[in-house]
């Protein structure tokens, strides 16, 4: 279940509310575009903007929308256990697939107090767990001696890895389980983690350009190394472009210029400057073009 390139997607409002009309008509593009599965109320989705209901609503349309052919994960971002273990139940209640569960922000707990948690959630929830690993954002790393201990629980099936030190992922891949999957949460990185021997890639890219990303990674499996260079290669521009401003501000411009969603954010976000937005354009008409 967990190869390929999942969306990350994004989370459409009109005038402050959760629109989803939009969010369903642009999951049919996606669906359409080939993408592996959908990540719903992660970071991307801003999921710390939103109430328990507005991320119940998101779950629940997204498996709808699905319809089974492919998985839904849903992102658990909590500062606390408590707060993440009701994430989690309200997932499996509403019909996600697996869970996507970042490490505890702000509170930086010790290796010992991170599988405290992650433990915590995988007892009370029948899903897959896909650890995600994200330093910058969390303040904390998950090492490989957190990592073994993880693995010995049986639901914990995957790793997001966004940390600069995506390159250790070739060292680790001899520790971890045959059946345990590593994908990446950068889209730039995404190729060489490939290689590195990851099975997959949780994009923001893939959000506008999925029939494209599903051709690079279909192409990596069937060795057809020919097609996926020229689409790494292509990919790249667009890829930068989407890190002008925080996520999700420059995918959600994309998305509005392509008539999917409105671009609007909720704050502390701010709409994308003339600047970027240009560049966005030029990204997307260059990957188009070719």
């Amino acid at each position: 279940m967990f190869h390929g390139y999942w969306a990350a997607v994004v989370t459409p409002f009109r005038h402050g509310r959760v629109d989803i009309a939009s969010f369903e008509r642009y999951l049919a593009t996606l669906l359409e575009g080939g993408v592996h599965g959908l990540v719903v109320n992660g970071s991307t989705g801003e999921a710390l903007a939103l109430s328990r209901e507005e991320r119940e609503q998101l779950v629940k349309a997204a498996v709808h929308r699905a319809e089974g052919h492919i998985p839904v994960a849903t992102g658990i971002i909590a500062a606390t256990t408590q707060e993440a273990v009701q994430q989690a139940q309200d997932a499996e209640k509403n019909g996600a697939t697996a869970l996507l569960v970042v490490s505890p922000f702000y509170m930086k707990p010790c290796s010992e107090g991170l599988i405290t948690h992650f433990r915590a959630i995988h007892d009370a929830s029948s899903l897959p767990i896909i650890l995600y690993n994200n330093p910058g954002r969390t303040g904390v790393d998950i090492d490989l001696s957190v990592l073994e201990k993880l693995m010995q629980l049986p639901r914990i099936a995957a790793l997001k890895e966004s940390s600069p030190h995506f390159v250790r992922m070739g060292e680790w891949r001899t520790h971890l389980r045959p059946d345990f999957a590593l994908l990446s949460g950068d889209d730039i990185p995404a190729p060489a983690f490939l290689a590195l021997g990851g099975q997959g890639v949780i994009s923001v890219t893939a959000n506008v350009a999925p029939k494209t990303c599903a051709t690079l990674y279909n192409a990596w499996v069937g060795a057809d190394l020919e097609t996926f260079a020229h689409f790494r290669d292509r990919l790249i521009p667009l890829n930068k472009a989407l890190l002008l401003a925080p996520n999700p501000v420059s995918i959600k411009y994309a998305l509005s210029t392509m008539g999917l969603i409105r671009e609007e954010v909720r704050p502390p976000l701010l709409p994308l400057g003339d600047l970027e937005q240009m560049a966005i354009r030029r990204a997307l008409q260059d990957l188009r073009a070719g």
